[in-house]
């Protein structure tokens, strides 16, 4: 098949459009330069309009032409376009026919060697087959006709020699966290990540304990002060320097009650309590507070 042009041949193909485009230009642009430079008055808005209608004339005449002359120049090529690609769709029906039988080819040659590749891999891989599944480490590439069953090989050997000796360095982790190493490592193989994970994790265990030693001490120290406060409500009222002795009531006659009681107070009341107690210390003609050590 030979593709040929008999009409018109190439010398015979338009190269130019000549016409006065020089002569028109000149022309044009000494009248456009003198409609730019002219002034109209407002009587002279008639004369405007006039003006402008014939400039508009004109480029509709210019524009006219132009599609005149593009519809003659593209006639021809549509058709020939048309023509051309009718061709192409012949061609291409042929063309997919033989392309479905190419792919369906190279499937059926892929498929059978990808299972000469899973042999492969079951007769390589050992006792990994649990840990390194051939899904896993699998690759496209390894379909391509350029590939050899050599280098599958050498490379499955290469990924379950590296595992096997990465497993016995976890393995022989006496940490607490060789557990979660294993569980890294087996994502992406990757021992430098198991490593990684496990000194993270360490480092948040040694941050946790030295938080929680804190939160001790602090309970301890809160306790201590909650004890003390207590013995201060206890001993709120009796005072720091030497005791006087109590006299005896005057006995007016009226009817004198003693009151005992036990109070029971939360930390954050202790002021209050104390404040309470003083007011009542003021109005007893006898006053004391018993220490809880006394009454056992």
């Amino acid at each position: 098949m030979e593709f040929k042009i008999y009409n018109p041949q190439e010398e015979g193909f338009l190269k130019e459009i000549d016409w006065n485009y020089e002569e028109l230009k000149t022309e044009i642009q000494g009248k456009a330069n003198d409609y730019m430079n002219l002034v109209y008055t407002a009587d002279q808005v008639k004369d405007a309009k006039k003006d402008r209608a014939n400039l508009n004339k004109f480029v509709e005449v210019l524009e006219s032409k132009r599609k005149e002359i593009k519809k003659q120049i593209t006639e021809p090529y549509s058709a020939f376009e048309k023509q051309e690609k009718e061709l192409v769709g012949i061609v291409n029906k042929a063309i997919a026919n033989i392309d479905t039988q190419i792919k369906g080819y190279e499937e059926a040659t892929r498929q059978e060697k990808l299972e000469k590749v899973k042999e492969i891999y079951a007769k390589t891989i050992g006792g990994l087959a649990d840990v390194v599944t051939f899904d896993k480490i699998f690759k496209e590439s390894w379909l391509n006709v350029s590939t050899t069953f050599k280098s599958i090989t050498k490379e499955i050997t290469e990924i379950r020699d590296k595992v096997d000796n990465d497993l016995f360095v976890i393995n022989a982790d006496t940490s607490s966290f060789a557990y979660e190493m294993k569980e890294e490592y087996l994502k992406n193989f990757d021992l430098t990540a198991a490593i990684n994970k496990k000194q993270k994790l360490e480092e948040t265990a040694k941050q946790k304990a030295i938080y929680e030693e804190q939160l001790k001490e602090e309970e301890e120290q809160r306790k201590q002060r909650s004890q003390e406060e207590a013995k201060k409500v206890v001993f709120a009222c009796k005072s720091t320097e030497k005791p006087v002795k109590a006299q005896k009531p005057v006995n007016t006659g009226e009817k004198i009650s003693t009151i005992t009681f036990r109070c029971t107070v939360k930390e954050h009341n202790f002021k209050e309590v104390n404040a309470r107690l003083s007011l009542v210390q003021k109005v007893c003609e006898e006053f004391k507070i018993i220490d809880p050590e006394e009454e056992l």
